[in-house]
């Protein structure tokens, strides 16, 4: 069994719900969040860190009991491994779909998916049932009390590209800001969204009202994209290209640096969503190869789960019922779910 990790909702509140902050109380929180981000003093340590930081950034008080250690004085003594006991392997946790892409978890450990132009809500003990409507669904992510939905109809049904909010309780959908190819979204450490289209080249920045400019303009054919635990490098990954890029871009405050190439896939593999651990590895999911892989920072590449069919995108697990020592696969073309073991922790929900 792995660690249980839980979240308390906290933040700024306006109606009941969590809201972002926006202007000056933004700059502030980030500023004050930046002031104090501590840079890891071991390996462990800067796991632990990275994951109290983020929560800290969040406002949301994190519970790590096993983990809480390697923040004090005593960062060199032995610490207990969250996942020493966490399941091994790939298994199928659920099925049925028609063909899933995005995923993602809610704080408190509520899992969804989006499938066939539907967000579906998956339980821990496999069933599943559709929430909300969002053609051309893709990428998902969490911000604040909402999930992310970026969804290209490509003019399939009556859907309109870009990035859509779902309130997970009753519904509702909103479309946050139109983007034409809109496919994977990240939430940035400044409270911004970033948004890939993997039809064109770079990536786009969207604000909470709508508005979306170019944040950076080089990487080819962009679709997975995620941050480090310590925000200052954006992961991302091309799809269509031979061979196809594994990129890693320097952040400096809130702009893109030079992007740098760490891998190249050859064909046959067609790298889609991703994920990152606490570690700072990326985790891929290759479609046409149907595995996932970790990719470190020097590019070494290890194979973590085979066998899983037509693997799309990935989330690690959160809460008391799902496993967090593993990431969560969708099947882009399959009917499977699939629970891949990584042997260490993600990253909290963003937001």
């Amino acid at each position: 069994m792995g660690v249980s990790v839980q979240w308390r909702a906290g933040g700024a509140v306006g109606a009941g719900r969590i809201i972002p902050d926006s202007g000056a109380d933004a700059k502030a929180r980030r500023g004050a969040a930046a002031a104090g981000r501590p840079r890891g003093r071991s390996a462990l340590a800067g796991v632990a860190r990275a994951w109290l930081t983020r929560a800290a950034m969040n406002t949301r008080p994190l519970l790590l009991a096993l983990l809480l250690p390697a923040c004090g004085p005593g960062v060199d003594e032995p610490l207990v491994d969250p996942c020493a006991d966490a399941p091994t392997g790939v298994e199928v946790v659920a099925t049925g779909f028609a063909g899933t892409e995005g995923i993602a978890f809610s704080p408190d450990g509520r899992m969804f998916v989006g499938d066939a132009g539907q967000v579906a809500e998956v339980q821990p003990d496999g069933t599943w049932s559709y929430l909300a409507a969002v053609p051309g669904s893709i990428g998902m992510a969490w911000w604040w009390d909402r999930l992310l939905v970026a969804a290209s109809d490509s003019g399939l049904g009556d859907g309109l590209d870009g990035v859509y909010s779902v309130d997970v309780d009753t519904g509702e959908v909103t479309l946050l800001g139109a983007i034409p190819g809109a496919n994977f979204v990240t939430v940035t450490p400044w409270d911004t969204l970033l948004v890939s289209d993997p039809g064109t080249d770079g990536l786009l920045e969207q604000t909470a009202d709508g508005q979306s400019t170019a944040w950076e303009g080089t990487v080819t054919s962009p679709n997975g994209i995620g941050f480090t635990p310590d925000d200052h490098v954006l992961w991302a990954v091309t799809t269509f290209a031979d061979p196809a890029p594994v990129w890693r871009i320097p952040v400096d405050g809130e702009a893109a640096g030079t992007p740098e190439i760490v891998h190249e896939y050859p064909p046959g593999n067609a790298p889609d969503g991703i994920a990152v651990g606490a570690s700072g590895d990326l985790y891929i999911a290759l479609n046409i190869a149907g595995q996932v892989d970790r990719v470190a920072a020097d590019g070494t590449v290890t194979v973590v789960g085979e066998g899983v069919d037509w693997a799309a995108s990935l989330a690690f697990g959160v809460g008391d019922d799902w496993d967090v020592c593993s990431v969560y696969a969708t099947s882009l073309f399959g009917s499977d779910l699939y629970r891949v073991a990584v042997g260490e922790l993600g990253l909290p929900p963003h937001r």
